[in-house]
């Protein structure tokens, strides 16, 4: 399990904590920044996990990958004319 994902896990669990102790502690700016660490953390676990997936994608299949990225390249090689 990559970097990302694991530090994503971990703030979203510290983001529920911090929600819980606002909603405990009727303190509605830790509550909200309990839920943005919440959705920081979902995002970040989400991040890695795409990575994980072009990662093992690319290694099953390389000559696919590289004409994709060759493909890209060429597209964004047409725009920036």
């Amino acid at each position: 399990m990559p970097k990302d994902r694991i530090e994503g896990k971990a703030r979203e669990l510290a983001g529920q904590a911090q929600e819980a102790f606002g909603e405990f502690a009727d303190d509605h700016e830790q509550d909200l920044r309990g839920k943005a660490r919440q959705a920081a953390g979902s995002a970040q676990y989400h991040y890695g996990e795409a990575v994980d997936q072009v990662r093992d994608t690319t290694r099953a299949n390389p000559f696919a990958a590289l004409a994709v990225a060759a493909a890209v390249g060429f597209v964004f090689g047409r725009f920036l004319r």
